[in-house]
């Protein structure tokens, strides 16, 4: 499994927020992390893939901000990470 995604996963039982930023290339991408439990078939997460709830996708070099209900990531294309609470405002 990709040590990104437990990361995420393992990080998240210890913050206040469920509200996870990704980067990737020149994209920044915030969302509600959602969390897997294999016990309910629609709760269940794919290995290696981070599942976002009301994501927002914004592109570092131009104006463009996309908005999805669900998106998903393959852990691997993700560079950095932070929890909401973790942002320096």
């Amino acid at each position: 499994m990709c040590k990104t995604y437990d990361a995420i996963y393992e990080l998240s039982k210890h913050t206040e927020s469920d509200i996870l930023l990704c980067f990737l290339r020149n994209k920044r991408i915030e969302g509600q992390l959602h969390m897997c439990d294999s016990k309910f078939h629609e709760n269940r997460c794919y290995e290696g893939v981070i599942t976002l709830k009301d994501a927002v996708v914004t592109c570092r070099n131009e104006d463009y901000v996309r908005e999805y209900k669900w998106i998903n990531i393959p852990s691997k294309y993700i560079e950095t990470f932070a929890f909401k609470c973790c942002e320096k405002i």
